[in-house]
């Protein structure tokens, strides 16, 4: 006996059920691809040499495994106080902390403090260690120690007579030869008055993971916990480490927050509408079935998420959102078949988001990548979302209507179609129009901010933390960064010098105040090999020499360091026998080398400070233009994203233009339907910029973009009321009863996306959901109440 009652109905469901069983495998293996870089230069055009200089530095100068704890007290007494304890405890925590440094590292021992010493007169020119190897002769040494002498007795400056007091033959270059004199920096430990001071933690090990980042330093705040009640006593957080897990965690909420957010709003609209639960259950989860088909697509195609990607739920969800009320409408009227009512709505869709995506994609014609997968990733989503809402949720809510009662319209439903409701909106959204129109005359155009300020989050305890550290400590934020890149020692060195002759000559004609270059400790390694046989010729007279500085009247320990120098010349002398690059390796070198040299075997950088005279800038910049010298830093990177970014988005502007009126100009063939649409548009965008400017917002490098979203996604209300228009036979109110509801639907949960991410950490990705969010909502009152009576005024009926 048959037990199947509808064979053909079983292998009409087979493809079906294998179509969702392969979306849901390609969905779930797609997210399972995400990864999330914090990275805010990603966001960036990667040509500008400002990007790549400072990718260079924060990539590899900022240590991303070491965090800078900053401890903050009312006394010096009392905050030296508190540092060590919290050193000495987090020493004593070695499942969570490598090494803690609260001072420097010559301090602690400073006999590591003689092989920088040796590796610095090592690289001295072969002239000048030739004029030292003959005044350590046996002939020349008593004159050499006499003269020493006398220059202790003479000298004013007490740190040359401390360096002479221990350096008795002079072996060791002045202070300020090196640009490393004592007075030239402030103290990287401690600020000048005592009350403030640093703790430079280094975790166990390399990070692999942003959420291992945030543990780390979730557990590294509860060990300190107990001062960080303590009155009196302020504990900050910075560093990379600090910056990745306060800009993360954020990350992280703005993701949920600003997607729950929305999706509630949207409940509470459409049940405030239609209050029907069914159908809104069904919604919500389309919704839901949209967002991870996208983040599935995204894993899939995309490399990673930025920051910026963050947004798209919140958008995506409140553009895709606007299919299923307009196809949710149609349903309530419809009286046909499941593909009648799919037909019915294809064109309206088809048209709605195939602009809306355009205009998303059309964002990758930026250089910005922050912004290209912004628009990849709510364009994929709109797509997503106009083929969910047509082929699920179609069914689904037509499926609901024929097993209900027809109930009658809600109250908000006989609202938006009363003849009052229409006259009322058009007296409003005209005094409002006029409104904006002349504060845009009286105030002006938004000014333009392109600091780097829009990358940064809102808050963060990192950055609040840097702050005072730059206000007690050396200020180094318009400092310009010096980055030479090199394949090897020998190409950066010479690199380096052409770079010194350049800032020499800016210093003297007025560029710059003053610099400190890598070249001073950089190795030499000609004169290295040059000087390293009469090093060892040196080294092995130690004992005379010693004998000759206590006979000319100095203690043994002033001749403790020049003795550790000879000893690791003559360790290097032994030791380097294949002749390669001699660089200082103990713990006090490595700290005053790895802020400016880094070796790996693919790359050589050397970095330096150079202070520019106010105003400047510019004429510094143009005099490194090779492509592997950068002068780099943030504020220069923001007027360097003023010169391009702007000019890039009026093209990306006109092309989608010119774009989006062909597209209508082949759906409506009526060249009066693409006056009203254009003169819409031009007001819309008027009116935004009105409102930006009476609001005291600035275009930034995001918010520029909301011209671009709304080209795509605002002007979806003007085409539907066009097409409506038309097939209505001019009939405004026939196209308000079948249009208006849905458009107020559609605009609020737009809105309602934009507007959510308003509030997000990210300032940039903040400032573009406000503007969306604004732009959205005036293009709706627009479209809705001054577009009808202008087809009206151009469309008169005939008597």
């Amino acid at each position: 006996m048959d037990t199947n009652p509808n064979p053909k109905k079983n292998k009409r469901s087979l493809p079906k059920t294998i179509a969702l069983l392969g979306c849901l495998i390609l969905t779930i293996a797609g997210i399972s691809r995400i990864t999330v870089d914090v990275d805010i230069l990603k966001l960036l055009p990667r040509s500008l040499p400002q990007v790549q200089g400072l990718g260079l530095f924060l990539r590899n100068f900022s240590q991303p495994d070491q965090l800078l704890l900053t401890v903050e007290g009312e006394t010096p007494e009392a905050t030296a106080a508190a540092a060590t304890e919290i050193a000495l405890h987090l020493e004593s925590q070695p499942a969570l902390v490598r090494s803690v440094v609260s001072s420097p590292p010559w301090e602690t021992n400073p006999a590591d403090s003689a092989e920088l010493a040796a590796y610095i007169a090592l690289n001295r020119s072969p002239e000048d260690f030739a004029q030292l190897h003959e005044r350590l002769s046996p002939e020349k040494r008593e004159a050499t120690l006499q003269g020493t002498l006398e220059h202790i007795a003479e000298s004013v400056s007490p740190q040359e007579t401390a360096l002479a007091a221990f350096d008795p033959y002079g072996i060791l270059p002045s202070l300020d030869s090196l640009g490393l004199h004592p007075n030239s920096q402030k103290s990287e430990f401690v600020s000048a008055n005592g009350l403030l001071r640093i703790l430079y933690v280094h975790s166990l090990k390399r990070f692999t993971t942003y959420k291992e980042n945030i543990r780390w330093i979730e557990e590294l705040k509860e060990t300190v916990a107990p001062w960080r009640r303590k009155t009196g006593l302020r504990l900050g957080f910075t560093g990379e480490p600090s910056f990745i897990a306060d800009v993360s965690s954020t990350m992280e909420w703005d993701m949920s927050s600003s997607g729950v957010g929305t999706m509630l709003l949207i409940a509470l609209v459409f049940w405030g509408c239609y209050r029907r639960a069914k159908p809104l259950m069904s919604l919500q989860l389309m919704l839901l079935v949209t967002f991870a088909i996208t983040l599935g697509l995204a894993g899939l195609l995309l490399k990673q998420l930025t920051i910026i990607g963050v947004g798209c739920a919140a958008i995506m969800i409140g553009l895709s959102v606007d299919y299923g009320y307009f196809v949710y409408q149609r349903s309530l009227q419809h009286k046909g078949t499941v593909r009648e009512l799919q037909s019915q709505c294809w064109q309206y869709i088809a048209w709605t988001s195939g602009t809306t995506a355009a205009a998303f994609f059309s964002l990758n014609l930026s250089s910005l990548p922050g912004l290209s997968q912004l628009g990849n990733l709510v364009g994929i989503g709109v797509i997503v979302g106009a083929i969910v809402m047509l082929t699920i949720f179609a069914p689904l809510t037509l499926a609901y209507q024929q097993s209900q009662t027809q109930s009658a319209p809600s109250a908000v439903e006989r609202l938006v179609v009363s003849p009052r409701f229409l006259n009322t909106g058009f007296y409003l959204t005209l005094a409002l129009t006029v409104f904006l129109l002349g504060m845009l005359w009286l105030k002006g155009a938004p000014k333009t901010d392109f600091s780097p300020g829009c990358l940064r989050p809102r808050k963060s305890e990192a950055y609040d933390t840097l702050e005072r550290l730059s206000a007690n400590l050396m200020d180094t934020r318009r400092l310009l960064h010096l980055i030479v890149q090199g394949s090897n020692e020998r190409e950066v060195r010479q690199k380096l010098e052409d770079a010194d002759r350049i800032l020499t000559r800016a210093k003297d004609e007025g560029h710059i105040r003053s610099f400190i270059s890598p070249l001073s400790i950089w190795p030499n390694p000609e004169a290295q090999q040059a000087n390293l046989a009469q090093a060892s010729s040196i080294a092995k007279q130690s004992q005379s020499l010693k004998e000759s500085a206590l006979k000319a009247g100095f203690t043994e320990d002033a001749f403790v360091l020049t003795e550790r120098i000879l000893q690791q010349w003559d360790s290097w002398a032994t030791n380097n026998s294949a002749g390669s690059v001699i660089w200082p390796q103990n713990e006090s070198s490595r700290w005053v080398l790895h802020r400016m040299a880094l070796v790996t075997p693919s790359n050589v950088l050397a970095a330096g400070l150079v202070t520019p005279e106010p105003g400047h800038e510019d004429a510094l910049l143009a005099l490194f233009r090779n492509g592997h010298t950068f002068l780099v830093n943030w504020p220069q990177l923001g007027r360097e994203l003023q010169q391009v970014v702007p000019k890039e988005l009026v093209v990306i502007m006109a092309a989608l233009t010119a774009l989006v009126v062909f597209l209508l100009a082949f759906a409506l063939r009526n060249v009066k339907a693409l006056v009203c649409f254009v003169l819409t548009t031009v007001l819309v965008l008027l009116c935004l910029t009105a409102a930006m400017s009476l609001l005291d917002m600035s275009w930034n490098l995001f918010n520029m973009a909301a011209f671009l979203l709304l080209l795509g996604t605002g002007t979806d209300y003007s085409i539907l009321i066009l097409l409506s228009l038309k097939r209505n036979g001019n009939d405004v109110e026939a196209t308000q009863k079948e249009l208006f509801l849905v458009i107020l639907l559609c605009a609020t949960s737009a809105a309602t996306g934009f507007g959510t991410i308003g509030w997000a950490n990210h300032m940039g990705l903040a400032a573009l959901g406000q503007t969306c969010g604004m732009g959205l909502a005036l293009d709706a009152l627009i479209s809705l109440f001054l577009l009808p009576p202008m087809w009206k005024a151009l469309n008169p009926v005939k008597q």
